[in-house]
């Protein structure tokens, strides 16, 4: 598992490259049909700018930068959490494949869901077959690391629409 630590966050920047260039254009064409056609993902589309949805990501970066270094402390539960991570982070690669096959368009995040998917599923098969964990425990960090990514997401939008609200009072003054 050791080897991989430092591998999670490099796959998580080069998705969320894919999903910070892509993003404004495709909530600029496609924002609209989208919240029309699923009106509970509105919130998906408030309208942030390129900076404050870097900024976003740059939050939940630091988080995993953060797991990582625990990991290294050698404490079986940081090596679990790790796991756990990245075991969610392998199944946010398989909601954007089925988010683009419910809306039938590409979405930011496609082409590099569907090139690390193999690679994430892989790694998460070996580190579970090393890691000093049950299934239960694997399973219980995995729920806690889905349940706190989507927790944090919401501090994510939270921390994009203040920079948003901040950058736009800054361009008109």
């Amino acid at each position: 598992m050791a080897q991989f630590i430092w591998l999670f966050p490099i796959l998580f920047v080069f998705h969320d490259f894919e999903e910070i260039i892509g993003c404004k254009l495709f909530v600029t064409k496609n924002g609209a049909a989208i919240t029309q056609r699923f009106p509970k993902t509105a919130f998906i589309f408030n309208k942030f700018s390129t900076e404050s949805f870097a900024l976003a990501v740059a939050e939940e970066l630091v988080l995993l930068l953060i797991i990582c270094g625990l990991t290294f402390t050698g404490i079986r539960a940081f090596n679990l959490l790790w796991l756990g991570s990245f075991i969610a982070f392998t199944l946010h690669l398989v909601v954007h494949i089925g988010q683009a096959i419910v809306i039938r368009k590409y979405i930011p995040a496609l082409a590099t869901s569907i090139l690390l998917l193999p690679v994430s599923v892989w790694i998460a098969i070996d580190c579970i077959r090393t890691i000093d964990g049950s299934v239960v425990e694997i399973v219980a960090y995995s729920l806690a690391a889905a349940i706190a990514v989507g927790a944090n997401l919401f501090l994510a939008h939270w921390l994009a629409r203040k920079f948003n609200e901040w950058q736009e009072g800054k361009m008109r003054n």
